[in-house]
């Protein structure tokens, strides 16, 4: 019985206890169970949390490269709109001396005058920029934030102004901006020349005619007027100026005919000099009158040549001739022949195309009437003036 008790006793226990840890298993399975639905979550969760991360990194990363891209741009293209950094671009132009581009960015491009070209504009550009060496700097005492100013130097010499002004904006966020408004580069020619020369010859400065406006004096009377009395009137001396050019000049002259003259520079008095013309085509046709002219003369004061055939050379009641013939210079030792042996134009001066001078030196042999039968030498120099006179020459007037 008592056996039969404890066996009932055991097998109740032993349903309990099979009750019990039938209980607990599933209390540990759901345990478990949990627990492994919670690390599947947290690892879930983890691997949400670190991709959101490195999405954000990513994004911070991105946003971060385009603000850093956007302030360096913003900074560069601040930087390259500021009036310093455009002008060291236009004194590039300066420095590699590129005159031609400095000039087509001037706002008052200076003007070559009538007897020079653009080219010695240019050149008297680059000159001044050979100076020195090339700097700027900002004048304070007009420039402003809103139209700065800019001194551009070679040298010690300030040569060039920029000015800029800064571009409207057409929103607030836009970079400030400014843009060259003006660049002055002022050049003065100050080369001027002053040439004196006959009324009637025409002047050339570089190939191109002098207008008679650059006449600025007349020479009252000609000193070879006295000569000539009311037969014709010597052109006059003028003295031409011209001012305004960039470098010394070619200075030409020619005659009424076109004959060359020689161009003479007087340096003491900084003047150009022409004198009356030494040459012309029918030179040689007067050269041959003005000797058989002198020629008369030494015969007929040698008391070779009557006064009628002299006076043929002669103006009419020439005043010369009659000096000649009251002068007493026919006092001469009497001989047995004379000869013109030589004769030679010492020189010659072309007035105009009615007047003419000639120096001629006649050598003259007088055979004595005693003495040694050697001829004696006589040299007579006659500078004579000739004028035309009813188309023809003759003298007008003898320096004695």
């Amino acid at each position: 019985m008592k056996d039969s008790v404890k066996g009932k006793m055991n097998t109740q226990e032993v349903a309990e206890d099979t009750g019990k840890s039938g209980s607990y298993g599933r209390e540990t399975a759901k345990r478990k169970d949990y627990a492994r639905k919670r690390r599947r979550g947290a690892a879930i969760y983890r691997i949400f949390l670190l991709t959101w991360i490195s999405a954000l990194l990513i994004v911070i990363s991105v946003f971060l490269g385009k603000f850093y891209d956007y302030l360096d741009k913003y900074e560069t293209d601040y930087r390259a709109s500021r009036p310093e950094v455009i002008t060291e671009d236009v004194m590039t132009l300066f420095r590699t001396e590129n005159v031609g581009a400095i000039y087509d960015l001037l706002s008052h491009k200076p003007e070559a005058g009538e007897y020079e070209s653009d080219k010695e504009v240019l050149d008297y550009m680059k000159l001044m920029l050979e100076q020195g060496q090339i700097s700027f700097s900002e004048d304070k005492s007009v420039s402003c934030e809103e139209h700065p100013v800019y001194d551009i130097s070679s040298g010690d010499a300030v040569i060039a102004r920029a000015e800029y002004r800064e571009i409207p904006k057409t929103a607030e966020s836009d970079i400030p901006r400014w843009e060259l408004a003006d660049l002055e580069f002022p050049v003065n020619p100050e080369i001027s020349v002053s040439i004196k020369a006959p009324e009637n010859v025409n002047i050339f400065i570089n190939g191109k005619p002098l207008s008679d406006t650059a006449v600025v004096s007349v020479e009252e009377e000609p000193e070879a007027q006295r000569f000539f009395d009311e037969f014709v009137q010597i052109p006059p001396m003028t003295e031409r100026v011209y001012d305004g050019l960039f470098f010394t000049p070619e200075v030409t002259a020619k005659s009424a005919d076109g004959t060359d003259i020689p161009v003479v520079y007087d340096q003491e008095e900084d003047r150009y000099r022409v004198d009356y013309p030494d040459d012309r085509p029918d030179r040689e046709e007067m050269e041959e009158f003005a000797t058989r002219a002198v020629s008369a003369y030494a015969s007929f004061v040698s008391g070779d040549l009557e006064e009628s055939v002299v006076r043929r050379y002669f103006t009419p009641d020439n005043r010369f001739l009659y000096y000649m013939t009251h002068a007493e210079l026919r006092y001469f030792t009497r001989h047995l022949a004379e000869e013109i042996h030589s004769t030679e134009v010492l020189d010659f001066v072309s007035y105009s195309d009615d007047a003419f001078y000639c120096e001629v030196m006649v050598e003259q042999y007088l055979t004595m009437e005693w003495g040694p039968r050697e001829p004696e030498v006589l040299m007579t120099d006659g500078k004579f003036y000739f004028v035309r006179y009813n188309g023809e020459w003759k003298v007008a007037g003898i320096e004695f």
